[in-house]
């Protein structure tokens, strides 16, 4: 009897020790792993939606092509850090119970990325849109110039140096121009002397200096800054868009040659 009786006791607390073990150990485990997989779950498929605008970021910056307004870049870049920064973390599920349940009490109550993909991926559009623009006028041809300059409504003529009429002998010299295009503008009030629209010189309305690379372009501007402000010797105003130099004539206020050049820009990098 008293054997029956111990194997009973044993029994017993087997049994005790195996609910115990179920109901304070297992089922508490089992309860938080599932909360965890539950809460982790719409974290995962969002940072999805959200890292693969990351990687379309990431992809195009690492191209490392050039936008013809720098701050598109460093817009992107900027914007792109910050999405990376706020992107939930999902760790490997904890071992202990515990830290499963301190793990999903740290988790921010609301995730929402709707404003880092909105801007990143404007960002990244604006990003292309500049690639694109640029990638125009990066030693565009002498014939796209000028369809560009005649659609303004205010020029009134367009011609393209030869080597032999280059007033400044750089044509397709090395560090001289690919192309150069003068152009005159009804805005011009004063009688410029010149047999053809490039013996009349920039004074007459403008010229577009095309050159192979962004440096020789700017190369050029620099030279033509030593003129600014030098009276008869002054070109006029001047500005770098991709690899072309921009010019306006000295005979225009500064408004007007900064209007023509706004113009000039516009239509060149029209896409």
């Amino acid at each position: 009897m008293k054997k029956i009786i111990t194997i009973f006791s044993i029994i017993v607390i087997l049994v005790g020790i195996g609910f115990g073990y179920f109901f304070g150990i297992a089922k508490p485990h089992k309860e938080a792993v599932n909360n965890f997989n539950s809460t982790y779950r719409p974290i995962k498929d969002k940072n999805k939606s959200l890292d693969k605008i990351i990687k379309n970021a990431e992809k195009s910056l690492a191209n490392n092509e050039l936008p013809l307004d720098n701050s598109t870049k460093t817009n992107l870049e900027k914007i792109l850090k910050k999405s990376q920064n706020d992107k939930i973390k999902v760790p490997e599920i904890p071992n202990k119970t515990s830290d499963i349940n301190k793990s999903i009490k740290s988790l921010p109550k609301k995730v929402d990325y709707s404003i880092n993909e909105s801007e990143l991926k404007l960002a990244l559009s604006n990003f292309k849109e500049s690639i694109n623009k640029n990638k125009l006028v990066t030693n565009p041809t002498s014939d796209f110039v000028i369809e560009k300059l005649k659609s303004l409504p205010t020029v009134t003529g367009v011609q393209a140096v030869t080597e032999t009429n280059d007033p400044n002998g750089s044509l397709n010299k090395p560090g001289g121009y690919t192309s150069a295009i003068y152009f005159t503008d009804s805005a011009v009030q004063d009688q410029i002397d010149g047999s053809d629209i490039v013996a009349k010189g920039t004074d007459a309305g403008g010229q577009i200096e095309v050159y192979k690379s962004y440096e020789e372009a700017q190369k050029r501007n620099d030279y033509l800054s030593a003129f600014d402000g030098a009276g008869l010797f002054n070109s006029g105003s001047h500005e770098v868009c991709g690899t072309c130099v921009i010019r306006i004539s000295s005979k225009l206020t500064a408004t007007q040659q900064k209007e023509l050049t706004k113009k000039i820009i516009d239509s060149l990098t029209q896409l």
